[in-house]
């Protein structure tokens, strides 16, 4: 008894890290606004990038989610793969934002943040 009562604790410690990171959907999106946000503001190459990964991080567990309007469709149905193609854009817009950020073309990447924009309210149409 004391023994599996160790190993269901040892157990439940090795997973926790893994269930934390799992955010629901709605705190992915307020990061992915928030940080957008600050992409569009900021001054700093250094800040864009980390803003910008923490959106890509944000971004890509909103795409294990489920939208609410979603919510009881199978993950294969065409709008779940439609919500998955449009989180798979926004990923790529962002690692495209983030190669201007990092080789510090503030200017380039400001504009390019502006498809992330685009990107989100064409999906906040279909999925919200």
């Amino acid at each position: 008894m004391r023994l599996s009562s160790v190993m269901v604790f040892t157990a439940s410690l090795l997973c926790f890290p893994l269930i934390a990171n799992a955010l629901p959907l709605e705190q992915d999106m307020d990061i992915l606004g928030s940080q957008l946000v600050t992409v569009q503001n900021t001054g700093s190459a250094q800040e864009m990038h980390q803003s910008l990964e923490k959106m890509r991080q944000a971004a890509e567990d909103a795409r294990k989610d489920t939208p609410y309007t979603l919510q009881g469709q199978a993950a294969d149905s065409d709008n779940m793969k439609a919500y998955r193609a449009g989180i798979d854009q926004l990923i790529a817009q962002i690692k495209v934002v983030d190669a201007l950020a990092v080789n510090n073309k503030l200017p380039e990447a400001k504009a390019a943040a502006k498809k992330l924009i685009e990107i989100r309210n064409q999906n906040h149409r279909k999925f919200r």
